[in-house]
Parts: C-alpha cells; structure tokens; sequence
C-alpha cells in the first residue's frame, strides 16, 4: 500500500509540473475586430503588388533591367519592400500607360522603376539624382 500511495503521489507531482510547463508554454490567442476598410486595403496591396511582380516577370522587362545593368532580383526586393502608397502610386502610373503592353511601355514602366529605386536610395543609376534623406 505504500508503493501505490507512493506511485500515485510521484505521478501526481508529475502530472502538475507536466500541467504547469504546458500551460506556460500555450500562447493566448486575442481576437480583434478588423474593419472591412483595412482588409481591403491590404487585399488591394497584395493585388498591387503581385500585378507589378508579374509586369516585371515579362521577358521584354527583364532583358531592358540587364541592358542597363540592374539586377532583376534587386528590383523585386524593392516591390516587396514598397509601401503600399508607393504601390498603388505606381500602378496608377501603369495604368495610365498605353495599354498592349509596347514595347514602349516596358521601357518606360522600367525607367520609372529606375528613377525610383535612385530616389530612395536603392541604386546609384543616376548620379544626378540624389536620395531622399
């Protein structure tokens, strides 16, 4: 009888410290209301963001990015690190450009890519350009 009293005692202390250790490890899980606004407008910047991305997946942008010597790679670093003013800033600009996707138009969605990697500091492509402090 004292074996089980005493097995049932370490399996007791066992089992509390086991409770213990697992409810300190659980994380709390906080719901919060999220406005139809806010997830739309980052449901928007998703959009944004993967419309520029494929834009500059095309062949025609990636072959006028090396002809003037940026990696394709850097650029798509900068969209993912774009805020999302900056995003729908320049797809508006996209939009506003002749539509078919010319070859025109890649180059210039390129140079305006360009200009502002420059601004922000991102590249030194255009010495004249000096970046935003």
């Amino acid at each position: 009888m004292k074996t089980t009293s005493r097995f049932t005692r370490l399996l007791a202390l066992l089992l509390s410290a086991l409770t213990l250790f697992i409810s300190l490890q659980s994380s709390v899980a906080h719901a919060a209301v999220v406005s139809t606004q806010a997830l739309l407008q980052e449901q928007q910047t998703q959009f944004d963001r993967a419309q520029l991305r494929a834009l500059l997946e095309r062949e025609q942008a990636m072959e006028a990015l090396q002809s003037l010597g940026v990696d394709p790679e850097m650029v798509q670093d900068r969209v993912a690190s774009m805020t999302a003013e900056e995003l729908a800033q320049f797809n508006q600009q996209v939009e506003q450009m002749q539509a078919g996707g010319s070859a025109l138009g890649v180059v210039v969605l390129v140079f305006l890519i360009l200009i502002l990697l420059d601004l922000l500091g991102a590249t030194d492509i255009f010495p004249a350009i000096r970046p935003i402090n």
